[in-house]
Order: C-alpha cells, then sequence, then structure tokens
C-alpha cells in the first residue's frame, strides 16, 4: 500500500498540492492528466527523486519520505524505458538483484523466472539494439519487476508506440493486474487504461480530483 498525507511540493512557478492519495495493495490505479499537470513529479516522488516540502510517505506502513531511491521498494518504467545498451536483456533484468548483493544463483533464478512471466526466455542472450519496442518495453518491465517492488510506477508506458505495438503492450500490463502488482500508471489518455485500471484519478494544476 501506498500513502500520501498533505504531499506539497513547489517547483518555480508550479506547485503540486496538497496531495492526500491512497493505493491499496493489489490495485491498478491510472492517474490522468495533460502535460505539466504534476504527473511525472508525483512519481518522482514517491519514487524517491525529488522530496517533498510538506508531507508524508509511506510505503507499507512505512514512512519513506525522506528514504533514498535506491532503498524505496519501488519499481519504476520510464517513458523511454531507459534500458543499458550496453547489457544483454539478462544483464539488464539482473542489474537491480546484483546490486542489491544478491548472489549469482539468486539472481540467475529470479531472472529466468521473471522473463518467463512477461515471455522473453528466449531473449535472454540478445543484445538491446535488437529488440523490437514491444520487446524492449518487457524487457524493461522485467527490470523494473524484477526485486519484487511493493509498488511499480509506470511513466506514460505506452506513449511512443504505435497502434499495434500498443496492443501488445496493454496485454503485457495485463499481467501485472494479474499477478496482483500494485501499481499507479500515468497517462494523458483516457483510453490507454481501459480494462486496465480499478481505479482513476485526474490531476490538473498539481490537483487530483476522481473522473
Amino acid at each position: 500500500m501506498v500513502k500520501l498525507e498533505n504531499i506539497t511540493y513547489k517547483a518555480g512557478q508550479f506547485t503540486l498540492g496538497p496531495i492526500n492519495l491512497e493505493l491499496p495493495k493489489g490495485s491498478y490505479t491510472a492517474l490522468l492528466g495533460p502535460s505539466g499537470s504534476g504527473k511525472s513529479v508525483m512519481l518522482e516522488l514517491i519514487a524517491g527523486l525529488r522530496f517533498p516540502d510538506l508531507g508524508k510517505i509511506f510505503i507499507d506502513g512505512i514512512d519513506m519520505t525522506n528514504t533514498p531511491a535506491r532503498k524505496r521498494p519501488v519499481g519504476m518504467l520510464f517513458q523511454d524505458y531507459a534500458l543499458f545498451p550496453h547489457m544483454t536483456v539478462e544483464e539488464n533484468i539482473g542489474f537491480p538483484l546484483s546490486i542489491s548483493g544478491a548472489d549469482k544463483a539468486a539472481v540467475a533464478k529470479e531472472t529466468g523466472r521473471i522473463a518467463s512471466l512477461f515471455k522473453i526466455e528466449g531473449l535472454l542472450k540478445r543484445a538491446i539494439k535488437d529488440l523490437s519496442g514491444g520487446e524492449k518495453q518487457r524487457c524493461a518491465l522485467a527490470r523494473a519487476m524484477a526485486h519484487q517492488p511493493s509498488v511499480l510506477l509506470l511513466d506514460e508506458p505506452l506513449s511512443a508506440l504505435d497502434e499495434e505495438l500498443r496492443e501488445e503492450a496493454v496485454k503485457t500490463l495485463a499481467i501485472l493486474k494479474k499477478e496482483g502488482q500494485t501499481v499507479l500508471h500515468v497517462t494523458h489518455n483516457r483510453g490507454e487504461t481501459d480494462g486496465l485500471a480499478s481505479f482513476s484519478l485526474l490531476i490538473r494544476n498539481g490537483k487530483i480530483s476522481t473522473p
């Protein structure tokens, strides 16, 4: 579960909040809003890439307000996927586990499990440059899920895909819902999360409301 209490964040002339929000465990929540509304800023606050001026952030009941990103049980999928081009698919997926101190056997086992979940076990030795758009997204999702995060943050995950790849990607995201993963999916396109989201929220000018 993720809980934001009276979160306020200022950047120049823009103010986010105050935000009060609770994401139930296992929920798939869509956060809808136009560019500049504060969607990505809110993800970065939850991930620990930014810190609020006021308020508290709780993850699984633990106060994470001032906890650095590397110590938060959070996975994040960026719009451009941010895969490491010099690594194979297998190395990309296993990277979060390796830097957490897991031994090679544990990394290999979990990498295989998560690759199978996203149906990319046959691509593990492939270079990133040799992947299609849909394969890159599945690789990025697998990497974000490898350390079993309490919450997965998706920043416009479908916006860069053409229609055919978007349909494929939606099926991949449905796996997250089936697995009971807590997800916050940010988008400007309401139709993008139809059939995926358990809840939908609107954000405009830094304020949240329900549709």
